[in-house]
């Protein structure tokens, strides 16, 4: 390391304690030492490291000591002989990863050093890196090893959602002239009762697919507690977060690479694989599911009477009955509803109090000329959107020029067909549909002439 290197590592280092230097109360000073702690900082050399509480008090005892001299980086004794890792410290370093496995290479390198296993830069990062692959103690494999689990269950009904999407069988899409697609299943199960609050077949694995049913699950259900899904880019958006946010629930994402914790929504997937897919293709072949539309009717008549009426292994009930005790649900007001799976877009307000969203015209109160506004609406109608500057709520902005009626994200919609469908026999998927929506007509023909009299009783 040259001379001047090491002088801007020394600066580096003063950086790093000059806000320790000022005079403060203790414990200010100790706020300041655990924030410290928690960045990530790039050092003159190019290398990406953290710093130890530990380390940052010795840097500002040193500097105390002997001022800046004291912050230069020792010139190494063996500068010009290669450096060997001795065998204590690759031992160390093996044993602190086994017992935490979590840690990275560069807390080892850290703790090595703050140990006095080891002289400061000494251990280099892809070296030691190297000595404990050798070794087994990998961290993604000593995280496989040493991880144990334990099967979790909620213990209220609609306390956690979980949600993921599935890719499954392949269907015709009218709207690119009847082309074979992957239908994927987005779906909202409830962790306590294995019940399916919404689930439902589309073309696409984005955002209005994810809110779609996410929507309908409350609609239906009221809202979680929390609402459980991987890391996929979808469950990462601002505009998920925001619908968490005013709905009062907890988006609560599974850790990268380890989907134990998903393990009941992977588990209905592989059943409606092995259950419905194969009666689905069927019906593919014979023409009776010639759209999404065709689909997802089949499934919500499978879903209802065979896998919410099927006894779950683990429950030993079946999913319905146990949905079935839950206790208050948390319903939504349908006017906050609609308001919380707004989207957001930002727009200025030209000279002439104008704003163009998608290639359609809108006006705006001439108050708001030249600021950038905040605009808020449905996707699927762009012919009303809020205008918001400053925590302050405008006018609605008024169409000028309405080209697009929905956003261009969700303009690809799935496409319906009114074409006749050829019907060579009866399918079990069709049977088990007709019989759904017989037994929905002989129910509320039951309770369109139910009465009740005043003391509650049923006449």
């Amino acid at each position: 390391m040259d001379d001047e290197m090491r002088r801007q590592i020394a600066l580096f280092r003063y950086g790093l304690i000059a806000p320790l230097l000022q005079q403060s109360p203790r414990g200010a000073q100790k706020a300041m030492l655990e924030a410290a702690v928690k960045q990530t900082y790039t050092l003159p050399n190019g290398e990406v490291r953290r710093f130890s509480e530990r380390t940052l008090e010795r840097y500002l005892a040193s500097y105390r000591k002997d001022g800046l001299e004291a912050l230069y980086p020792e010139q190494r004794a063996d500068q010009d002989r290669p450096r060997v890792l001795p065998q204590s410290v690759i031992e160390r370093a093996i044993a602190l990863r086994k017992e935490q496995p979590l840690r990275t290479v560069e807390q080892l390198i850290v703790m090595l050093e703050t140990e006095g296993l080891a002289p400061e830069g000494f251990v280099r990062r892809s070296t030691l890196a190297a000595h404990l692959r050798k070794a087994g103690a990998e961290r993604a494999k000593t995280l496989r090893k040493q991880r144990t689990w334990q099967r979790y269950t909620a213990n209220e009904v609609h306390e956690i959602w979980q949600c993921d999407v599935c890719d499954s069988l392949r269907i015709p899409d009218p709207a690119s002239s009847g082309k074979m697609r992957v239908a994927r299943l987005v779906a909202v199960l409830d962790d306590k009762s294995r019940y399916i609050c919404y689930a439902f077949f589309s073309f696409r694995e984005n955002l209005p697919a994810l809110e779609h049913a996410l929507k309908k699950a409350i609609i239906s259900h009221g809202t979680p507690h929390v609402f459980y899904c991987d890391n996929a880019k979808i469950f990462q958006s601002t505009q998920l977060s925001e619908v968490a946010a005013r709905l009062g629930f907890e988006i609560r994402h599974s850790r990268p690479f380890l989907p134990q914790g998903r393990g009941k929504l992977e588990k209905f997937f592989g059943y409606m694989e092995r259950s419905f897919r194969p009666e689905a293709e069927l019906c593919v072949q014979r023409g009776t599911i010639a759209n999404l539309d065709d689909l997802n009717r089949y499934f919500s008549a499978w879903l209802e009477k065979m896998y919410h009426q099927r006894v779950h292994s683990t429950l030993k009930k079946r999913p319905v009955v146990v949905m079935e005790s839950h206790g208050p649900l948390r319903f939504v007001d349908p006017v906050v509803l609609e308001d919380a799976f707004q989207w957001t877009y930002s727009a200025k307000v030209d000279k002439t109090a104008c704003i163009r969203v998608q290639g359609n015209t809108y006006e705006v109160e001439p108050i708001l000329v030249g600021q950038t506004v905040s605009l808020r609406y449905d996707p699927y109608n762009l012919a009303r959107i809020q205008v918001w500057w400053e925590g302050k709520q405008y006018a609605d902005a008024v169409p000028l020029k309405l080209r697009r009626h929905t956003d261009k994200r969700v303009t690809r919609a799935d496409a319906k067909t009114d074409e006749p469908t050829v019907n060579p026999g009866i399918s079990f998927l069709e049977t088990i549909s007709t019989q759904r929506e017989q037994e929905r007509k002989e129910k509320l023909g039951r309770t369109s002439f139910v009465r009740t009299t005043k003391e509650g009783e049923r006449t």
